[in-house]
């Protein structure tokens, strides 16, 4: 065997000295003729995934879904993609941790630049369900098998790919989220109405993650307990009811995050007596300015609920934009809120459906609940939309509409919104543009061509030269009841690569 030969820390200390001083003497070097500019580049998405949390109550479910480059298939002028060499994109099943389930064959989507809606089977058991695994879920399994789904793509299909849990017509009520290391959400809590909270955690990667739960109410910061150190093992997905955690709490923040692995995090809450889920959208992490899009009026005044996570009080100020323009709902003084606490701040109308920007001095999360079906619709502070964003799941009919919300709190926006049916040739697009510091709000209808009610997809691109614009869509049943609100995500084709130099990264002998 080879011997081992150890460095002092004092020779490693002398060499570094050594490099830097000749670094601070002749600066970074020239490239030579054949180093290629130092510029950013853009490369191809090639590979993106998804996780859709367990329909809610088991049985089968529905994906609305949609990949393979949907803003080249739906920009005028342009020619859908070719499905030659397009990548493949497939759901797989993600069984509840601990449950022996019979293994269900990935659904797979081979067309590019079209909505589709998939149907995920239920789950079913192989044998005896058995209490290994997560302890944590172990005790907490519902009597129906769960599991949630995976939503994987590659090539050219990994491109603005966007997948979204849908009812069974197509409108869909939750997106497919990222996984990721750090996931906020924020909403009401058992005193809001919300008498079940339960938050499912699924794993797409090869290796465990551990995940911490933390929980702050109106009442401050409540010590999870069994909720840290969650073991979430590779392909499998365990469901935590955090009822007990929010008893009492008018307004429940929940942040999840890993210190091992990443997974996809849904929360969803249910009434006393039954009746229609909601859930809550994740909201951007902490930030001392955040936009909520997509606060429509309602019969009954709308909720903020306002996280403050650090140790220092937070002073917030609230911008409305609306369609006339800009205000301050609660006049020039800030909204004063105590640290390691989430606040619920009744909303007076707002002038139409509208945008709120807030501004803090410190960190804060925020989302906003609208009253309609259930509970209510949530929207949650999210990021400007860069390339573009798709809304997967839309359907209209039987007193349905859909509505766009696009708001612009810098400079002005031009913004192309493109209509997808699954129907071939089924598609329609128009360019709006949006005043600096308005909201503008445009109808979605279903593409001539497309079967009358079918489900259709909408992507909303803004063009070079526009200012920043944030977006939802708002699903309405009749004039005035809100079904749901789906903040826009940016859905990615390319990805921005920093430039690299020459550089030293370890010294061994």
């Amino acid at each position: 065997m080879r011997p081992v030969h150890l460095v002092p820390a004092g020779v490693v200390l002398a060499a570094l000295g050594v490099i830097a001083s000749i670094a601070q003497f002749t600066g970074p070097a020239a490239p030579g003729p054949g180093h290629a500019a130092m510029v950013p580049r853009q490369v191809a998405v090639t590979s993106a995934a998804r996780a859709c949390p367990p329909v809610q109550g088991g049985g089968s479910g529905q994906v609305a879904f949609i990949a393979g480059s949907a803003r080249s298939a739906g920009s005028a002028g342009s020619a859908a993609v070719s499905p030659s060499g397009s990548g493949q994109a497939e759901l797989t099943a993600l069984p509840l941790a601990g449950d022996q389930l019979r293994a269900l064959n990935p659904i797979s989507q081979t067309e590019p630049g079209t909505p589709a809606l998939l149907t995920t089977p239920a789950a079913q058991n192989a044998g005896n369900t058995q209490s290994g695994g997560n302890t944590q879920s172990a005790g907490k399994k519902a009597a129906t098998p769960l599991q949630g789904w995976s939503v994987t793509a590659s090539g050219t299909m990994a491109q603005a790919m966007e997948a979204e849990e849908a009812t069974s017509a197509g409108l869909g009520s939750v997106r497919c989220g990222e996984p990721g290391s750090d996931i906020w959400f924020a909403g009401p809590g058992q005193q809001g109405g919300a008498a079940q909270i339960q938050l499912d955690l699924m794993n797409i990667d090869a290796l465990p993650a551990s995940v911490d739960v933390s929980v702050i109410t109106d009442a401050g910061l409540v010590q999870a307990g069994a909720d840290t150190g969650i073991t979430v093992p590779p392909h499998q997905t365990v469901t935590e009811s955090l009822s007990s955690l929010a008893a009492g709490a008018s307004v429940v923040s929940i942040e999840v995050r890993t210190s091992i692995g990443r997974v996809a995090a849904d929360v969803s809450e249910s009434p006393a007596h039954g009746g229609t889920a909601t859930w809550l959208p994740s909201t951007a992490t902490p930030s001392t300015r955040l936009v909520i899009p997509g606060v429509p009026p309602s019969g009954s005044p709308a909720g903020l609920y306002i996280v403050v996570p650090g140790s220092a009080n937070a002073r917030v100020g609230v911008l409305a934009i609306t369609a006339q323009g800009q205000h301050q709902p609660f006049g020039t003084q800030p909204v004063d809120l105590p640290a390691d606490s989430a606040s619920y701040v009744p909303l007076t109308p707002l002038g139409g459906t509208a945008a709120l920007e807030l501004t803090a001095n410190v960190p804060i999360a925020a989302a906003v609940l609208v009253p309609g079906s259930g509970l209510g619709a949530v929207t949650a502070a999210t990021a400007p939309i860069s390339e573009q964003a798709v809304v997967a799941g839309n359907t209209t009919g039987s007193g349905l509409g859909v509505t766009l919300a696009l708001s612009a709190p810098a400079g002005p926006a031009r913004v192309r919104l493109t209509e997808l049916a699954a129907t071939p040739g089924a598609t329609s697009s128009q360019v709006v543009t949006v005043r600096a510091g308005h909201t503008l709000t445009v109808p979605a209808t279903l593409p001539k061509g497309a079967k009358h009610g079918s489900e259709f997809a909408v992507v909303i691109t803004p063009l070079p030269g526009s200012g920043p614009v944030y977006a939802a869509r708002v699903e309405t049943q009749g004039q005035s009841t809100v079904v749901s609100i789906m903040p826009a995500i940016s859905a990615l084709t390319t990805l921005t690569l920093p430039p690299v130099r020459d550089s030293y990264d370890a010294i061994s002998p």
